[in-house]
């Protein structure tokens, strides 16, 4: 069951090194699946917050950070009611709220849809509340996002940027959240730890590859990605996959 775990993490670690973000979309499938969803999403904050330190401050000089309070305080407000239905939520009904969430996410990004519409202050808030009780819940808080500006065709440069510098923006609300729940046991840090090093691997690998793609081939390797990791993390496949 841990290598499942194992291998999620190195996966995650590659989408947020790739683009910024993907690293819950991939990791809470299939860890969830092999940890249980309260301990996949508490050690996944962990190890993500640590690993995701230095790209911040190496991305920091690139991001808006003004354009993304707005977002930020939607997340921030909206995280505890994530947490609070991570915490004392049915761990099988989560994991299926996150499949379905996962492949929605991706028929959504992969159609094509765009808009190019005002961004207004009610449609940042709105986004961001949406973000925050999907990361609270489940680490999802990129994916609302991440469709809204692919939708207006942001570059994935600057997607990357802003990702890295908004999801350590509210790290700390989603952290009090979880702790207050009762969710970073010592259990939590433990399997972190565990976590670190292919994380860290698959981030690595993923900032060196990032250069070399276009923004095509960019797109279709974590669409790809994300289907694999909402595949394996179906529980209906739990006994198929000996878990």
């Amino acid at each position: 069951m841990m290598l499942f775990a194992l291998t999620g993490a190195f996966l995650a670690g590659l989408a947020r090194g790739f683009s910024g973000f993907g690293s819950g979309l991939i990791f809470m499938p299939i860890a969830s699946a092999a940890l249980g969803p309260r301990v996949a999403v508490a050690s996944l904050l962990v190890f993500d917050f640590i690993v995701a330190g230095v790209p911040l401050i190496r991305n920091f000089a690139k991001t808006s950070v003004l354009g993304l309070l707005p977002i930020a305080i939607g997340i921030s407000i909206f995280i505890p009611l994530g947490g609070w239905a991570a915490a004392h939520g049915d761990p099988v009904t989560i994991r299926w709220c996150l499949s379905a969430v996962v492949f929605a996410s991706l028929a959504m990004i992969t159609s094509g849809f765009k808009w190019y519409g005002t961004e207004t202050l009610p449609i940042a808030l709105g986004l961001g509340a949406l973000s925050g009780f999907l990361g609270g819940m489940a680490a999802l808080s990129g994916i609302v996002i991440v469709i809204y500006w692919l939708a207006r065709d942001m570059e994935p440069s600057q997607m990357r940027a802003n990702m890295f510098t908004l999801l350590a923006l509210t790290a700390v609300v989603s952290a009090v959240t979880y702790a207050l729940n009762g969710m970073l046991t010592a259990h939590v840090f433990r399997v972190a730890i565990l976590m670190l090093a292919p994380y860290i691997a698959g981030t690595w690998i993923g900032s060196s590859v990032f250069h070399l793609a276009s923004a095509q081939t960019f797109r279709r390797i974590v669409y790809v990605m994300i289907f694999v990791s909402g595949v394996m993390g179906l529980p209906l496949l739990d006994s198929a996959f000996g878990r």
